[in-house]
């Protein structure tokens, strides 16, 4: 979820996709689109998500970032090339200049302080997820790990594009319109085909059994961007109710 840049692969859009790329996508469509259509993402598009639920979602998005960043710093010990590294810090800026600053100020908004969010646990849903990630950085080779960190920056360029083009007659009026406009833009798109691009030309080397799990581990990342929204929607820190108290401790 960044806005780091690239200029290398401006020829990759939302709907021009490179093999490979298309590949994942196709394989991933079914939660890809149950992704968009559940209540989480049509009432933020409409303006009418209560309040309450985005700032569970940012309070978990906020933690999630400080493992998103650990990710990419991974990332940097898996290769030598000046630009993949340069690409990795540049995310890393981009977490901490731009989608904290957003995430603060929404933050405020909501009357939740610096305090609180020290003392804020994640979500059973949300620490899978970044455990996952933080499990292939750690383990996995750079094009495992470009593939673990592709769904976030993938799903929120085009969701964001999608709720701005479907929602622009009310998007004037919709109390969300700054997190869509972060993520609708083509300055944010640009992370995404640069990682696409890297994918597409390390992935001509690999066999077909590395693609088949490179697949595996996208629809993976996917289900989990499903889970992220849907947990926040239903505000649920743990797996069960009675055992919140458990996880809170």
């Amino acid at each position: 979820m960044t806005t780091a840049e690239s200029g290398n692969a401006t020829a990759i859009t939302l709907t021009n996709l490179p093999p490979f790329a298309q590949r994942m996508r196709d394989a991933a469509n079914l939660v890809w689109e149950e992704g968009y259509r559940q209540p989480f993402i049509r009432e933020l598009g409409a303006g009418t998500l209560p309040t309450r639920k985005f700032a569970f979602y940012l309070k978990q998005d906020e933690l999630y970032l400080n493992d998103y960043a650990k990710v990419h710093a991974l990332a940097l010990t898996k290769t030598d090339d000046a630009e993949i590294m340069k690409f990795m810090v540049d995310v890393q800026r981009s977490i901490f200049d731009v989608e904290k600053s957003l995430h603060g100020d929404y933050l405020a908004s909501y009357g939740i302080t610096p305090e609180e969010m020290a003392r804020a646990k994640q979500s059973a849903f949300a620490r899978a997820y970044t455990t996952h990630m933080l499990s292939v950085a750690y383990g996995g080779d750079l094009l495992d790990v470009l593939v673990a960190v592709l769904p976030c920056a993938w799903v929120y360029a085009d969701y964001g594009q999608r709720l701005a083009d479907e929602f622009a007659d009310t998007l004037g009026d919709n109390p969300y319109k700054s997190w869509i406009d972060t993520y609708k833009t083509d300055e944010f798109w640009q992370s995404s085909a640069w990682l696409l691009a890297h994918i597409e030309r390390f992935v001509a080397d690999a066999d077909e059994r590395k693609r088949e799990q490179l697949i595996e581990l996208f629809i993976h990342g996917v289900e989990n961007e499903y889970m992220f929204w849907a947990s926040a929607y239903d505000e649920q820190m743990s797996w069960k109710p009675q055992w919140e108290a458990i996880d809170a401790q």
